[in-house]
């Protein structure tokens, strides 16, 4: 029976609910806790004419794993290493340390020969807002009007050209790398997408440091999450305008606003499906708005996204199972094609 290997960090509230989902359909897995490696892991690497081994071992609970019984991979979320002695460590040795480190674990997951949810190279790839949008467009979707600058002339521009224009990041809005779906009881610190008025763009010092992302401000009659896993298309709505806190972002969870299970148009859940698989793939978190004109604009595709927000509102969507089960198949599925070779 082939492994699930699960990457993340400790405070990850996804993989804490993956592994209830697991252990009640009975299939193994290891967890690699970025935070906690390489301090609680020993990782051994081996190559020769002969063989070429990987096996990892858990310090904190005494389980190992051979990269060899991995049949597939659940790439969910990346953290900063932790090193044994980091506080006697100078910047320099830090950086060396990390590099080696990330050196060291990469080569061994890039041996592997397994499904990935998602493979780190194609993960990385799908990340770039800007160039989301140009594909996305590309494929049919309607998206704002978008400039990322720091040119405060050009800022400026854009502004007056807009009725009504947003910050938005075009990283994580959360700072660190910890979970937010314990919301409710969770102060989480995040850099929320904020309309802007003429007076913010005033500091031409302020707009000069870093490019920006700005957005026309899309009207909205609702927005939607949409959840890709494998060939399925999930979909949750969320009627962000019924409170005046979320109207312009959605994700302030301590305001209750509506949630409800969405079937999405069929052209439109085609055309999410093939923005996610021309990255190649295998989860993704795809955000849309519907215009009061029933327009559909894409926003932003998360290949890491979260999920759990969504599950915890919509009971019909119960997305770990979804996905724990197509993480099963991927290992049936390997396992068969590996009996066929040898048979």
């Amino acid at each position: 029976m082939k492994k699930i290997l699960v990457i993340s960090n400790s405070q990850d509230c996804h993989v804490v609910k993956m592994v209830d989902v697991l252990k009640k359909l009975a299939w193994p897995f290891f967890i690699v806790n970025l935070d906690r490696f390489p301090l609680d892991y020993r990782l051994t690497q081996e190559f020769s004419h002969e063989i070429v081994s990987t096996v990892l071992f858990d310090l904190s609970n005494g389980e190992s794993i051979d990269f060899n019984d991995v049949g597939v991979v659940w790439n969910r979320k990346p953290a900063p290493f932790s090193f044994s002695n980091r506080e006697a460590m100078s910047a320099e040795q830090n950086l060396f340390a990390t590099q080696e480190t990330e050196h060291a674990l990469f080569s061994a997951l890039y041996l592997l020969e397994c499904h990935w949810f998602n493979h780190p190279k194609y993960l990385r790839a799908a990340l770039w807002k800007g160039e989301q949008l140009k594909r996305a467009q590309r494929l049919g979707f309607m998206i704002p009007d978008t400039i990322i600058s720091n040119d405060p002339t050009q800022i400026r521009r854009f502004y007056k050209d807009h009725n009504k224009v947003v910050y938005k990041v075009l990283s994580d809005p959360f700072l660190g790398f910890n979970e937010w779906e314990e919301e409710d009881t969770a102060e989480v610190k995040s850099v929320p997408t904020t309309e802007v008025s003429a007076e913010m763009l005033e500091d031409s010092d302020s707009l000069n440091v870093i490019p920006n992302q700005f957005q026309e401000y899309i009207e909205k009659a609702f927005e939607l999450r949409v959840i890709i896993i494998g060939d399925n298309v999930y979909c949750a709505r969320i009627d962000s305008q019924s409170h005046p806190d979320t109207k312009i972002d959605c994700r302030n969870f301590n305001v209750d606003i509506p949630y409800s299970n969405f079937k999405l148009p069929a052209e439109i859940e085609n055309k999410c499906l093939r923005l996610t698989t021309s990255y190649q793939l295998m989860y993704s978190a795809i955000d849309l708005i519907v215009t009061p004109q029933n327009e559909y604009v894409f926003l932003e595709n998360n290949p890491c996204g979260q999920y759990l927000f969504v599950e915890n509102r919509v009971l019909e969507l119960s997305l770990t199972n979804f996905l724990a089960k197509e993480l099963i198949r991927s290992c049936k599925e390997l396992e068969a094609k590996k009996r066929e070779i040898t048979s």
